[in-house]
């Protein structure tokens, strides 16, 4: 299964808040989007099923085909090659 935003936002070291869930700024402070759409189909994309795609935009799981990211090394890499933070941020 390809690399979420959310598992993105984890290994940038975001971390639950009391109740267990992961607030907006986890992601906002990131470099991440709390809300996307689909770049194939326009589907409302939240962290945990947004994602990011070799194209730059976010994809659905019906979506991202082979276009996403196996593992955070092949995240950071393609990201690094273009001269971008690991969040996706120049």
């Amino acid at each position: 299964m390809p690399l979420t935003n959310h598992d993105v936002a984890v290994k940038l070291g975001a971390q639950p808040d009391a109740s267990g869930g992961y607030p907006g700024s986890a992601y906002i402070s990131r470099g991440l989007p709390v809300l996307g759409g689909c770049e194939g189909c326009g589907a409302t994309l939240a962290p945990y099923n947004a994602y990011p795609s070799v194209s730059g935009y976010l994809r659905c799981s019906d979506c991202i085909g082979d276009t996403g990211f196996d593992s955070w090394d092949e995240y950071a890499d393609h990201y690094a090659n273009l001269g971008m933070t690991e969040g996706g941020a120049p």
